[in-house]
């Protein structure tokens, strides 16, 4: 029988292994691996390579596409190290999710910024297709929250949904309130 490895926290975070963040989660959940799924980043043996040059002392990092990355686990190639597995997105853990990733807790930190983004906190900020993905897994058992560092408050998933609608609905009440305003005065 395959040996399940035990995993400590599941992350999307854009910046994947940085710094001081990732150094405070590693301490915080006491992992000794750490597993970057990203298909960008398992592409790029150059990149990949400065990402395992940089990893902490001590630390096991593997790097995987998301497809090899399922794989892997449904053949329990990780043993029963105690891991950190951070994905660069929402779309790519969701696509994981679906394949059959063992998924029960998920953690965002870092997504980015965008245009098209709501900021939820100081550092943290989405978009509608990633409530979309995110509110799917969740319905489908998936606890979800919000945290950049281990100092910082959880924010509750629906939590931050609500701040996005409200936000959209305020878009959305002000371009057709301009557009009604413009076709007055035709």
């Amino acid at each position: 029988m395959n040996k399940m490895p035990d995993i400590r926290l599941v992350r999307v975070d854009f910046r994947l292994m940085h710094g001081q963040v990732v150094t405070a989660w590693l301490k915080q959940v006491s992992a000794n691996a750490i597993l970057i799924v990203d298909d960008q980043l398992a592409a790029d043996k150059f990149l990949a390579q400065v990402f395992l040059m940089a990893k902490p002392q001590g630390v096991k990092v593997a790097i995987r596409s998301v497809e090899k990355a399922v794989a892997a686990f449904q053949k329990g190639v990780f043993g029963n190290e105690k891991m950190l597995i951070l994905f660069k997105t929402v779309e790519s853990v969701k696509r994981a999710y679906d394949l059959g990733f063992p998924l029960e807790k998920l953690q965002l930190g870092g997504l980015g910024n965008g245009t098209d983004k709501v900021m939820i906190s100081k550092e943290l900020s989405l978009n509608e297709e990633e409530v979309e993905k995110l509110l799917d897994m969740q319905d489908k058992g998936v606890e979800i929250t919000l945290q950049m560092t281990p100092r910082d408050s959880v924010i509750k998933l629906d939590d931050a949904v609500k701040m996005v609608h409200e936000h959209t609905k305020e878009s959305v009440s002000y371009t057709h309130l301009r557009a009604h305003e413009t076709s007055l005065h035709l």
